[in-house]
């Protein structure tokens, strides 16, 4: 019986490098293929096609849960598909990573007018805004965030907590799979071109 690695030393270095990649427009889903051997492709069948598998990274201070799927097409190798990850911040509590909008984003009630707040960070699971009125903010919110001129995700959130002068952090909860899927790739974009800002010429 042959102890053949499940991944090649190849197929280690492309997942790795993917935190690291160019970015393409966000209306294109933000995920990898890798082709996989017959031997691991069985191994992931037997899991069974309800569990979540997920491959996961630690680096930096942070840990990124990638999703994973198994294809088939036909008669070729079975392939995985990477999704745009779930970014956490590590530390004595794990939380989402908290993206500061370089501008802010309206939020848009559902016939998509702006309902007097403006979100000022946004994670995957939160979001503090900014209410321009001075009332006493809704504690419950559903609505749209136009995210880029081609994408808008549906969502719900409650109220929190206050943070300061007309400042309120909101859970959030994108309304389908679609919607936080196209959230956590606009994370994952921006995620990645801070990193890629970073990095020394």
């Amino acid at each position: 019986m042959h102890n053949d690695p499940l991944l090649t030393q190849a197929e280690i270095d492309f997942i790795q490098s993917l935190s690291m990649q160019p970015t393409p427009r966000p209306t294109v889903p933000q995920t990898a293929r890798l082709s996989i051997g017959e031997q691991l492709g069985e191994l992931l069948e037997r899991l069974g096609e309800d569990e979540n598998l997920s491959l996961d990274t630690h680096s930096q201070g942070e840990h990124l849960s990638y999703p994973l799927r198994l294809i088939r097409t036909g008669h070729e190798s079975p392939r995985l598909e990477l999704g745009a990850p779930l970014i956490l911040e590590t530390g004595d509590i794990e939380r989402p990573w908290r993206l500061r909008l370089p501008q802010a984003l309206p939020l848009l009630d559902n016939r998509g007018q702006p309902n007097g707040l403006q979100v000022l960070e946004l994670s995957s699971n939160g979001m503090l805004v900014r209410q321009q009125a001075l009332s006493t903010p809704e504690p419950r919110l559903l609505g749209r965030l136009q995210l880029s001129e081609e994408v808008c995700v549906r969502i719900k959130g409650h109220w929190v907590r206050r943070v300061g002068r007309s400042r309120y952090a909101y859970h959030l909860q994108p309304l389908c799979t679609q919607d936080e899927e196209q959230l956590r790739e606009f994370l994952f974009e921006h995620h990645r071109a801070g990193q890629l800002n970073e990095t020394p010429a």
